[in-house]
């Protein structure tokens, strides 16, 4: 059995990795655990992408939820991904029973809640890294403070470079905090004949998507449809409407709000709006997975903030940028809001000149 280890532990510099044995004892297998939504998945290629690059004949598995399994198909990094079956007690057991028999020496777990705390502790693995938070801790001998301070104030950071600190602790390299995402030239291929059945090219093309993981962190469709009408009306870009699995009335309703000429998008899986994204000038959303991924192909964003903090989920790169009205209570964290002020705050004529920005950046190379 190892020895716990705690940043309590270590007497060196602040910058010295806390568990630097791990990375000299080279685990021939390692399980990363991340289930959770799409977005929360792509943020943490980078540190698996660190893990590969520290580890490179190492056996690397994930395991996320189907989303999440979708996002990492194609990715180099990652060897197998285990997708977690939330249906019943026995399809949990089962998974706990799967990643035991999996005899992986190593177990990284970004998200620590008490589900994945309990896979890791069940795990078998001689090294298991997770966050120093109360009760869970147990679960974990490699344990990492959560949170850092600098001059007693909670340093706020990309959630992507959280998640590659995790990595370097162990003694890895970070690699940067690119996200990656595989575009299939099948996917290129359906998009691009979307694309010249509604006459769209794809430099004057603007995607919007106006749904939302939290009823709090939503704009609202009308006011997304307004921003739409004077993007159409001002710029000479066509609006192409994003939508994915449970958004399609949402997305019609938008439809019906605008007033200027706009496509709705064709049915897509995660590969597919990929290639979408991939080929829109800029592409506007609430703090949502496909934010994420239009950040991941390379597309600029304009995202509408609210109760989430654009430190933690925008990438700190001019190409993408937060929107946001000034109101008190801001970045408040919460699901849900009865006043709802930060959205209703924010106008359309607000988000239009950072969009024709980013379009004049684009067409200068810049973006």
């Amino acid at each position: 059995m190892k020895s716990e280890s705690t940043l309590a532990d270590k007497k060196s510099d602040a910058n010295a990795p806390l568990f630097p044995e791990v990375a000299r004892k080279r685990p021939r297998s390692m399980l990363v655990l991340r289930p959770g939504a799409m977005g929360d998945v792509l943020l943490t290629t980078p540190a698996l992408r660190a893990l590969r690059l520290g580890f490179p004949e190492s056996r690397i598995a994930a395991l996320v939820t189907g989303s999440g399994e979708a996002i990492l198909r194609g990715n180099r990094n990652v060897d197998e991904t285990i997708v977690l079956d939330k249906s019943s007690l026995r399809s949990q057991l089962g998974i706990i029973w799967r990643v035991r028999r999996g005899r992986f020496e190593l177990v990284i777990d970004f998200l620590c809640n008490p589900r994945t705390a309990l896979i890791s502790a069940c795990s078998g693995a001689p090294y298991r890294l997770g966050y120093d938070v109360r009760v869970r801790r147990v679960a974990y001998n490699l344990k990492k403070p959560r949170d850092e301070y600098r001059e007693g104030r909670k340093v706020v950071k990309y959630a992507a470079e959280v998640n590659v600190d995790m990595v370097r602790c162990l003694g890895i390299n970070g690699a940067g905090t690119r996200l990656d995402f595989e575009v299939s030239e099948r996917a290129r291929s359906k998009i691009d004949e979307f694309l010249r059945s509604h006459s769209l090219e794809t430099g004057k093309l603007v995607g919007i998507s106006p749904a939302g993981s939290w009823p709090a962190k939503t704009w609202g469709v009308r006011k997304f449809a307004e921003l739409a009408d004077q993007i159409g009306g001002e710029t000479g870009c066509a609006v192409v409407i994003v939508w994915g699995p449970g958004e399609e009335e949402l997305a019609k309703e938008m439809v019906g709000a605008m007033k200027t000429e706009r496509v709705m998008a064709c049915r897509t899986d995660i590969d597919e709006v990929g290639a979408l994204l991939e080929r829109c000038a800029v592409f506007i959303s609430n703090d949502s997975g496909l934010k994420h991924i239009a950040v991941a192909v390379g597309t600029p964003t304009a995202t509408v903030f609210g109760p989430t903090n654009p430190v933690t989920w925008s990438p700190p790169d001019p190409r993408h940028r937060a929107v946001y009205a000034d109101v008190d209570c801001l970045f408040c964290d919460r699901n849900e809001c009865e006043s709802m002020v930060c959205m209703k705050k924010l106008e359309a004529s607000d988000v239009l000149p950072i969009v024709k920005e980013l379009l004049g950046e684009k067409e200068r190379g810049l973006a």
